[in-house]
């Protein structure tokens, strides 16, 4: 029998869909774990993680798990359009200097797409409706 899926394993999934600069707080990842199973429970199945134990109550399917990462990335990327949008714009009479230049528009688009591959993922563990 499989043992249990770990905190770890989704956290390295999620880490390995992106690269930055900054290290992520164990905290903050641990955040979006838990909307992410919060909301995969409600999409697809039942999930059950003990915080105290760091792992899920069983064996975990490497589907589930990258559904999970994808679902933590789309939090990650909300806050990066947040901070991407939060950057200074100084707009006057005869100037107009937006200091975050194409970077709202990329940061967009990455969000966008994080959130279609996440609901494609979701889409394809659900149960057929005619089955």
């Amino acid at each position: 029998m499989d043992e249990p899926t770990a905190f770890n394993e989704v956290i390295e999934m999620f880490e390995s869909s992106f690269q930055d600069k900054h290290i992520i707080p164990r905290d903050l990842e641990l955040v979006w774990l838990k909307k992410a199973i919060a909301a995969y429970s409600v999409e697809v199945q039942p999930l059950t993680y003990d915080d105290d134990m760091g792992e899920f109550d069983e064996y975990l399917d490497p589907y589930i798990v990258a559904t999970l990462a994808s679902m933590m990335k789309v939090y990650y990327q909300e806050r990066e359009v947040s901070k991407v949008n939060k950057r200074i714009s100084i707009v006057g009479k005869d100037l107009s200097w937006d200091a975050s230049g194409n970077s709202k528009k990329y940061t967009k688009e990455e969000l966008d797409y994080a959130v279609k591959s996440s609901y494609e993922m979701i889409d394809n563990q659900r149960p057929p409706a005619y089955g």
